[in-house]
């Protein structure tokens, strides 16, 4: 009867295995590991995650799996990372635009790794969209660091770039200085969601 068992469990074993193929793994799906020091937000990661966030005066401005948390649009010469989330049961997108950076594909995007970009610098800038009003913000102090940008391979085929980093700032909302702090990315950018036009 034992023996029965054994051969149940793995027959059993084989179907699960099975029915979780690598076609099932998502490469664009977000993986949330909340940080144990920073209630909200996730862990910071160098493993591609698909995921993003920063306290907003406190509150946590965090992606979701509602939408592809990060796309990067290059015009011109101009790289604009925007990320989608949420804070609390609102829509927010964060926009970063930084200048001089005319890359062609999302490969190029290597050429960010280790840059730490003052957001104070000519030619940078950063837009919030709350509420359904954008506002360009004017920002007393802060930076955006791209601290690994990497390429992922699978049996050998390049797949897509992972960018992770922080970024922190202080600017005004509605006429009051307020912090992002904490902010933090570990993105997958690939076809899906690298653009240049």
């Amino acid at each position: 009867m034992k023996k029965l068992k054994h051969i149940y469990l793995l027959v059993f074993a084989v179907f699960l295995f099975q029915s979780c193929s690598t076609d099932d793994f998502e490469l664009t799906e977000s993986v949330f590991i909340q940080d144990p020091y920073y209630p909200g937000l996730p862990i910071y990661s160098e493993w591609g995650y698909n995921t993003f966030g920063a306290y907003i005066d406190r509150k946590p401005f965090v992606s979701t799996n509602d939408e592809i948390p990060a796309k990067i649009i290059v015009n011109t010469d101009t790289l604009h990372l925007i990320l989608k989330g949420r804070m609390g049961n609102e829509s927010v997108d964060m926009r970063f635009s930084i200048k001089g950076y005319p890359l062609a594909t999302n490969w190029d995007l290597v050429e960010l790794d280790g840059k730490t970009i003052n957001l104070k610098d000519l030619g940078c800038s950063v837009t919030l969209k709350m509420n359904g009003v954008t506002q360009v913000l004017k920002i007393i102090e802060g930076e955006i660091k791209f601290n690994r940008v990497q390429r992922l391979y699978i049996d050998e085929e390049a797949m897509r770039i992972i960018l992770s980093g922080y970024f922190n700032f202080k600017t005004f909302l509605q006429n009051e200085p307020v912090a992002i702090s904490y902010g933090r990315f570990d993105l997958g950018i690939g076809y899906e969601n690298f653009y240049n036009y």
